[in-house]
């Protein structure tokens, strides 16, 4: 039997150091496993389900400082040796708001009404993100609004030394679980998504990944949440935006792909990939998309895009549960 290995990389903005972060990420997996599959959390938290945690908030931090006053004065922490001491988030900043997540019980529409009733209701970020996305769609400011909305996703797509660092990352972990057969549960959430994609092209179309292809293995599932790659300024800036169309899409690497974006979003504004993707599915197996309801809430009030509310709802936790088995 191959061995069960998740793949986990995060998303854009500010982060905690890394060793603070993974553990953020993993409590929360574990506890939205233990919602509705204790057996599967153990055989994550005993070893027989491995877990990989990718961090690069250290080169988002270093992206974001150099674009924000606001990100100089937020990053008050000191990062993990391994990434040179450098400038993070304070390690307890989400542990309050954390442990408020982990005590609801109901995801419900109507709960999420009641939960936006009381929390400061940031659902306008969704709207402005919606006349954005239009405007750049009609104008073609896609490459502007990109690098002054989000500094650190606009360096990654825009900048080839930073997209190389940030991939990089991602690929060695990737790579030795593919070369030595693992069954793999990808998770990307926000610009990590965006990183899987390129990295999966590059592992299924370039010849230097040869390697890689003959192996045969695949990941058999992708998740992908609160995933902007239906944006057009994302699309426009992917690894293949420039290939033919028998150049185009990962192939032959991926088996199911499951796209789940929360309510209210304003990163996964295009919420159906399905159909931006469609051509995509002669190369993989199912695309699925689904939407739920994301009950993070810190300091800033609601945070429908948050990595760690979706991490812990029961229905991304059933997606990683079945796929354990």
């Amino acid at each position: 039997m191959p061995t069960k290995r998740i793949i986990v990389i995060h998303g854009r903005a500010t982060k905690p150091s890394g060793s603070k972060k993974e553990e953020l990420v993993l409590k929360s997996l574990l506890h939205g496993l233990g919602r509705v599959n204790p057996a599967a959390a153990n055989q994550v938290k005993n070893g027989k389900v491995k877990f990989d945690f990718i961090y690069y908030g250290d080169i988002s931090n270093r992206e974001m400082v150099k674009a924000s006053k606001k990100a100089r004065r937020d990053l008050k922490g000191t990062n993990d040796a391994q990434y040179e001491f450098s400038p993070c988030e304070l390690p307890e900043s989400y542990d309050d708001d954390l442990e408020r997540l982990f005590a609801r019980e109901l995801f419900t529409e109507k709960a999420y009404a009641q939960f936006l009733r009381e929390e400061r209701d940031m659902r306008v970020l969704d709207e402005v993100a919606a006349v954005a996305s239009g405007i750049a769609r009609i104008f073609g400011l896609n490459d502007e609004l990109v690098a002054k909305t989000t500094p650190d996703m606009g360096a990654y797509l825009l900048t080839r030394k930073v997209g190389s660092e940030v991939r990089q990352r991602l690929q060695a972990s990737l790579k030795a679980a593919l070369l030595a057969g693992d069954d793999i549960c990808l998770i990307g959430h926000s610009m990590g998504t965006i990183v899987c994609y390129d990295v999966l092209w590059k592992f299924s179309q370039m010849s230097e990944y040869r390697d890689v292809q003959e192996v045969g293995t695949r990941v058999s599932l992708w998740l992908t949440l609160g995933c902007p790659l239906g944006e057009p300024g994302v699309v426009n800036n992917l690894y293949d935006s420039n290939e033919r169309s028998d150049g185009k899409y990962p192939r032959g690497i991926i088996q199911d792909w499951v796209n789940i974006a929360a309510q209210d979003d304003f990163v996964a504004h295009d919420k159906k990939l399905a159909d931006d993707f469609k051509p995509m599915t002669k190369y993989m197996g199912r695309l699925t998309d689904q939407r739920i309801y994301n009950f993070w809430a810190g300091s800033s009030g609601s945070n429908p895009h948050k990595f760690y509310g979706y991490l812990d709802h029961p229905d991304v936790a059933k997606r990683v549960a079945a796929w354990i088995g």
